[in-house]
């Protein structure tokens, strides 16, 4: 656990035939996946069921809230509608009650508001991630991000429709305008690729995972390392050695940061932003945010804290899709029915943790009356453990 509590961006893993087995998931989770990926691209029905099974069993023993992210083919024409190409896959994804759906080859965000209303109509509330993949979805990515619920920057595909050397620099936009947004952004393809064959990365591929943690990126993503490799658990121990590594240098939240990206007139956003700014400067050991949607939890997580951050959630569903957002680290517990048990929650669950011993600092924020209302931070209280 305190592989995940000690770093701020989180992991995700194909799963596949070299990650198909309880034992291979459970090293994959000590390692430290936090969101399991599957390609509906690949597989059967049956055998999407049966990893999912895997990893909700694995998850609920092991204490961990592990996300389901299912990556939905979609068509590289998009010929036909939006219903056609997803419906299928997306009733599927709401049997399953996945946490994250990634649409293939959406070139506007037209589609992905079509493909968004679509959802609710069947009645999810599932966030939906991007892949910006095409060349006109990297052109249009503003508007897609208006719409959608993050993004995931696919440079393999994105690679071979704008060209190799312009993909470092789309990186680093991409996710700075999502960083804004305070949306989730997953940086993917080929990040270790060479450790589907050897023990080790090379030098560049190190180097390029450092630089998608310095760009702000939420996730990073593994594929054929852990769906096809030798070395699946090894990959993703590599990984969290090297986000640890670049973190250490990562500019976190300083109180004479100028021009913020993305600052909303609103009271929940101006709650999280200076309970960043509180942790900063009395270097409390961790924000606390109590949630019941799991926004409060995004919104602090926006302003990049050095801090980890403690999403508090009745809801199973949301604490697992707080696995992909930078620095939260989620528990389901009920809403304490009055402030004094909040903070008495906060600190219970702050030392559980691991991140706070007695005569620590620890900044709770929290919405009052009452504090089940999604959206209604307004509180923040700087408690002594």
């Amino acid at each position: 656990m305190n592989n995940r509590i000690n770093r701020h961006v989180k992991i995700v893993c194909t799963l596949g035939p070299a990650s198909s087995s309880p034992e291979v998931i459970e090293k994959l989770l000590n390692a430290g996946l936090d969101i399991a990926r599957l390609n509906l691209n690949y597989g059967t029905i049956e055998s999407h069921t049966e990893l999912i099974n895997i990893v909700r069993s694995l998850s609920k023993r092991m204490n961990l809230n592990t996300g389901i992210l299912l990556d939905l083919p979609g068509s590289k024409r998009f010929s036909g509608n939006t219903k056609t190409i997803f419906g299928p896959h997306m009733e599927f994804a709401i049997k399953q009650q996945a946490d994250y759906i990634a649409l293939s080859f959406i070139r506007s965000a037209g589609l992905a508001q079509e493909a968004g209303e679509l959802l609710r109509e069947m009645g999810s509330d599932i966030p939906i991630i991007v892949k910006i993949e095409k060349a006109q979805s990297l052109a249009e990515s503003d508007s897609i991000l208006n719409v959608c619920d993050g993004i995931m920057v696919a440079r393999g595909d994105l690679a071979a429709d704008i060209s190799i050397e312009k993909v470092p620099i789309a990186q680093k936009r991409l996710i700075k305008a999502t960083n804004g947004r305070g949306k989730p952004v997953i940086t993917a393809t080929q990040m270790l690729e060479s450790m589907v064959r050897s023990p080790s990365p090379t030098r560049a591929e190190a180097t390029d995972v450092a630089n998608a943690v310095l760009d702000g990126t939420d996730a990073v993503m593994l594929s054929e390392e852990t769906a096809m490799g030798t070395y699946p658990d090894k990959a993703v121990e590599t990984m969290v050695k090297i986000i640890r590594e670049a973190e250490a240098e990562l500019p976190y939240y300083t109180a004479d940061r100028e021009g913020w990206v993305g600052v909303l007139p609103e009271i929940s956003d101006a709650t999280a932003r200076a309970a960043c700014q509180i942790a900063f400067q009395v270097q409390a050991k961790a924000i606390v945010a109590f949630t019941s949607s799991g926004t409060t939890a995004q919104r602090v997580s926006k302003y990049r804290p050095g801090q980890p951050i403690l999403a508090v959630t009745p809801h199973e569903t949301v604490a697992r899709r707080l696995a992909l957002i930078w620095g939260v680290t989620a528990s389901q517990k009920a809403a304490p029915p009055t402030l004094t048990e909040v903070f008495e929650s906060a600190v219970a669950i702050a030392q559980q943790r691991g991140v706070a011993a007695k005569g620590d600092l620890l900044v709770i924020t929290a919405g009052i009356p009452p504090l089940t209302k999604p959206g209604g931070t307004n509180l923040i209280k700087v408690q002594q453990v």
